[in-house]
């Protein structure tokens, strides 16, 4: 299958790498020369072009990866070169799949749409990214995106109510988290460990929290297990509570999501 990314930022590029080798052919496009040049060297095998309708002619996956206040115009561009029976995947987390369905003119074209929001650790195939898709969406048409953002971390297939609350807390999420391991190592450097070292270390650790978590335990039962009483973990984590710690963390993912 063809797969063209429409518009290579630091998304669609991602994207391009991760789907480079899982697709017979992958095209990404981009404006400017020079993005053009970096890409034609970090992605071996891919092909560049600054033409989108061009590229997007016998795909059977289109992926749009243009920033909001160009998307309409994109689309406009490439709708009328889009194979009949494409699937249509949007990166663009403004866009509902009813705007684009409509956009796209997607019933007379007979096009699959599917709303995609992944987080930048796609380009270390790490992503949790969520698909919605239209009510009625045929199941194999869904299986196949969803193998699809597979191949670059975990993809999950959420009801397009719940995008907001998904964006906020794995797109929006890898800032916090990495404000966390910031945090901790700042105060790791303040006990006199070097800076650089005092940041490898906080990231080891959180992935090592990530790793006791993959087999489905309950972060509560895991802290147990490193808390004895009177010890240096409870008081370290009565500590973070009585600073605000929880109720912090749910304030910036309600402030990620201003309707809910």
């Amino acid at each position: 299958m063809k797969i063209a990314v429409i518009g290579a930022g630091n998304m669609g590029s991602a994207i391009a790498a991760s789907l480079a080798g899982g697709a017979d052919e992958v095209v990404c496009t981009a404006r400017s020369a020079a993005t053009r040049a970096r890409l034609e060297k970090e992605l071996p095998g891919v092909k560049v072009t600054d033409d989108n309708a061009e590229a997007v002619k016998g795909a059977g996956m289109v992926v749009l990866g243009v920033k909001p206040y160009a998307a309409a115009e994109v689309i406009a561009g490439i709708r009328d070169s889009v194979a009949p029976g494409a699937s249509i995947v949007s990166v663009v987390a403004e866009l509902t799949v009813a705007e684009l369905r409509q956009a796209f003119r997607a019933e007379e074209n007979q096009l699959e749409v599917f709303r995609v929001i992944p987080n930048t650790a796609i380009r270390f195939g790490e992503s949790a990214t969520f698909i919605a898709h239209a009510p009625g969406c045929k199941g194999e048409r869904v299986a196949e995106i969803e193998r699809v953002f597979n191949l670059s971390g975990r993809a999950f297939v959420v009801d397009e109510k719940e995008m907001a609350a998904c964006t906020a807390l794995a797109s929006c999420g890898i800032a916090f988290f990495l404000r966390f391991i910031r945090a901790a190592a700042e105060g790791a450097t303040e006990l006199g460990l070097p800076p650089r070292f005092a940041t490898e270390i906080a990231a080891l650790t959180a992935r090592g929290a990530a790793a006791v978590l993959s087999e489905g335990a309950h972060p509560e039962a895991e802290i147990d297990k490193v808390t004895t009483p009177g010890g240096l973990t409870i008081r370290g984590l009565n500590a973070m509570e009585a600073a605000g710690f929880t109720p912090s963390v749910i304030a910036a993912l309600r402030a990620c999501c201003p309707s809910s």
